[in-house]
């Protein structure tokens, strides 16, 4: 049953909150955000529309309580049709109830919404996680945008087995093999097919799980191309220490701060940073973003369920 949704959230949580509310509903929603003026506009297009997806979730972010007492009407008849939610980053206390509709207040703990996502998430596939596992879990992953894909392979990983324990989470959202991992993508940077073939074999024999590999690669690509973004601002100097100084200029021009700050190079260590950039300067930006495709596709194979995850994996790193 569709209805109206008023939740009470912060500013810096909107985009996971509104993704966790619209999963509730729908496994694949398809997510409309609007706001200020654009909200009249898009309620009556809306409203007025004869076929409108299923899945279709309509986000009114901070709107006027004027504008809501106005557009009652039609969005009393939409929420027949779609799922309608109404965000507010007012304090609870301060929140006016302009139309019907079920009050959430979004968990304002990080690591306690984490925890909810995990279960609620696992429980679908009848899965349970350890205390432990979970700790870890929470611990490692705080960018919310991947929780369910690390999620979705922890539950690849663990097959028919009913438990995820904290060593599947170790193996699969990992912070060791960095430096072979480091040499497997340089590697890939530098077309020797050969060494990414001997490496990657090599990390498989020492116990690291191909998911693992996946999921490492996919953060570099993304690191990349950030640092393809900031590809001038970077060629003002070649050496590391003018590099320095314009990463920490630009470091403290950043506004926003991100919970999970190791997906994002303004907070990578520096000079990590600084070999980022060089690398991205040698790898055109299509071929970045055909190689994330064929991690995304890799992705998508092992959760349909295939036997020849290798054989994927090991034709994307020749093909990259």
């Amino acid at each position: 049953m569709k209805d109206i949704t008023i939740a009470i959230g912060k500013k810096e949580n909107i985009t996971e909150d509104i993704y966790t509310l619209a999963r509730e509903w729908v496994d694949n929603p398809e997510i409309v955000i609007v706001t200020g003026k654009d909200i009249k506009n898009v309620v009556i297009e809306k409203a007025s529309t004869l076929f409108i997806g299923d899945n279709l979730v309509l986000v009114l972010l901070d709107p006027e309580r004027a504008l809501i007492e106005e557009m009652k009407e039609q969005l009393q008849a939409l929420k027949e049709r779609i799922h309608i939610i109404i965000y507010t980053t007012a304090k609870p206390q301060g929140v006016y109830k302009p139309i019907e509709g079920n009050t959430v207040i979004m968990e304002r703990n990080i690591e306690k919404r984490i925890e909810d996502r995990v279960r609620n998430f696992i429980r679908k596939y009848k899965k349970k996680m350890t205390h432990e596992g979970l700790k870890l879990l929470t611990e490692r992953i705080k960018d919310e945008s991947i929780l369910e894909s690390e999620l979705m392979k922890l539950v690849n990983y663990v097959g028919d087995r009913k438990e995820i324990k904290s060593k599947d989470v170790l193996s699969i959202v990992t912070e060791t093999h960095e430096e072979n991992l480091a040499a497997l993508f340089d590697a890939l940077a530098s077309t020797d097919k050969k060494e990414t073939l001997y490496i990657f074999e090599n990390l498989l024999l020492n116990g690291l799980h191909i998911l693992a590999i996946h999921s490492y690669l996919v953060r570099q690509v993304r690191l990349l191309l950030q640092a393809k973004d900031m590809e001038e601002v970077f060629k003002a100097g070649s050496e590391y220490d003018i590099f320095l100084k314009t990463f920490h200029k630009w470091k403290e021009s950043l506004e926003l701060k991100p919970s999970e700050k190791k997906h994002y190079l303004p907070y990578q260590n520096p000079y990590f940073a600084y070999k980022l950039s060089k690398t991205s300067q040698k790898i055109s930006r299509k071929d970045l973003i055909a190689f994330l495709d064929t991690l995304t596709a890799f992705d998508i194979n092992v959760k349909r369920g295939t036997k020849y995850d290798r054989i994927h994996m090991e034709h994307g790193l020749l093909e990259a």
